[in-house]
């Protein structure tokens, strides 16, 4: 018997999220409450030594695409955005727990989106 729907678990996306985006002067906030948001640190040895890097992988099962490079990812709830300054203010140095996303790669399964992974 085939499988109908994808073999992938979504058991650990029980985080709650919420995705800020920009689109000209609209600014939108959606909350998502099955997301999977991992925080990565490396390290890496350069000409000037060792240099710390922050990372992260977000995962949101979803049948249509809905995160796009530029988007601004919160850990848990928060609040709305409402103009330029706002959008501004929201900044991984100020704002603990927000990432901004670099890259964007929909997941398919049998020709159908099953969930979408951002990277930044």
């Amino acid at each position: 018997m085939a499988l109908s729907r994808s073999p992938v678990s979504y058991e650990k996306c029980n985080q709650t999220v919420t995705v800020y985006h920009q689109s000209g002067e609209a600014y939108t906030q959606t909350v998502y409450p099955n997301a999977f948001l991992e925080f990565q640190k490396t390290q890496d040895v350069g000409k000037t030594g060792s240099t710390e890097t922050n990372s992260f992988l977000l995962v949101i099962p979803t049948d249509k695409t809905i995160l796009h490079v530029g988007d601004k990812v919160l850990l848990g709830e928060g609040k709305a955005v409402a103009n330029r300054e706002e959008w501004a203010a929201l900044i991984p140095s100020k704002v603990s727990g927000l990432v901004v996303i670099r890259a964007v790669d929909d997941k398919y399964w049998r020709g159908k989106i099953v969930h979408t992974e951002a990277t930044g």
